[in-house]
């Protein structure tokens, strides 16, 4: 079981970032993987896994990001909702567990975004969903995911906390592990309300991560190919706050 984000699913774009910069990274790593060939063509159907509310799927479902049909896939109905609000109508989306999905499509890219897999508590889960997106793509698709490693989640877990203002909203977060293998994250949003007063809306999730030699041997099972990226330069993946693997479903 994955974190839902139901409660935070109102104010989830404002503190996750620039959906627009994530999807423009992950059509270049997409099209790097799967440049236009005359017997395949371009990667046109794309599922965004852990869509959450589908912010990097409609950016990728523009012409200049791609314009591919995408799909989304997330546990929480609340995202999900968000999600059909600003994807194009008829966007097929599907309220699934990352770990067992099974659906009548193949894909030639699947993507996922902003750290899904992390909310994975065990190494078997993350085999788990490799396989089931070895199922869903293409011969030639594409898999791209990224990853918080193990290195930043236990950096964050030794800040006192983090405070983040947005609009007229403020956002406190706290990490905490008690083994140094799961990391509580304690969200909590102070939403201002027409009087003046602070509604409070909190969400528990927990996330873990593996160092990125045993990813890339896992993922090696299924796909070839694989290439590390990381988002500080560092030669030592392990050493970066997150990192972007793409790899190839076999032809």
């Amino acid at each position: 079981m994955t974190a839902t984000y139901d409660s935070l699913a109102a104010h989830y774009d404002a503190v996750a970032g620039d959906g627009e910069a994530e999807a423009a990274f992950v059509h270049d790593l997409i099209r790097q993987r799967r440049p236009v060939e005359p017997r395949r063509g371009r990667a046109a159907t794309l599922l965004d896994v852990a869509c959450g509310t589908g912010a990097i799927a409609a950016s990728l479902a523009r012409q200049d990001q791609g314009g591919y049909r995408v799909s989304g896939l997330d546990i929480s109905p609340g995202m999900l909702a968000v999600a059909r609000a600003k994807l194009p109508a008829g966007t097929p989306l599907y309220q699934a567990d990352m770990t067992s999905f099974r659906l009548d499509a193949r894909f030639d890219a699947v993507v996922c975004a902003y750290q899904g897999v992390n909310h994975l508590l065990s190494f078997p889960a993350w085999e788990s969903f490799f396989r089931c997106v070895y199922e869903h793509l293409n011969a030639g698709g594409v898999f791209v995911f990224d990853i918080a490693t193990v290195g930043h989640l236990v950096r964050m877990a030794g800040l006192e906390k983090i405070v983040q203002q947005f609009g007229d909203n403020y956002l406190l977060i706290r990490v905490h592990t008690a083994d140094g293998a799961v990391f509580q994250w304690r969200i909590e949003v102070y939403e201002l309300q027409p009087d003046g007063r602070y509604r409070l809306l909190t969400e528990v999730v927990e996330m873990t991560s593996f160092p990125v030699g045993r990813v890339r041997e896992a993922l090696g099972h299924w796909f070839t190919g694989i290439e590390v990226t990381g988002d500080g330069g560092s030669a030592d993946p392990d050493a970066e706050d997150r990192i972007w693997l793409t790899c190839v479903k076999p032809p």
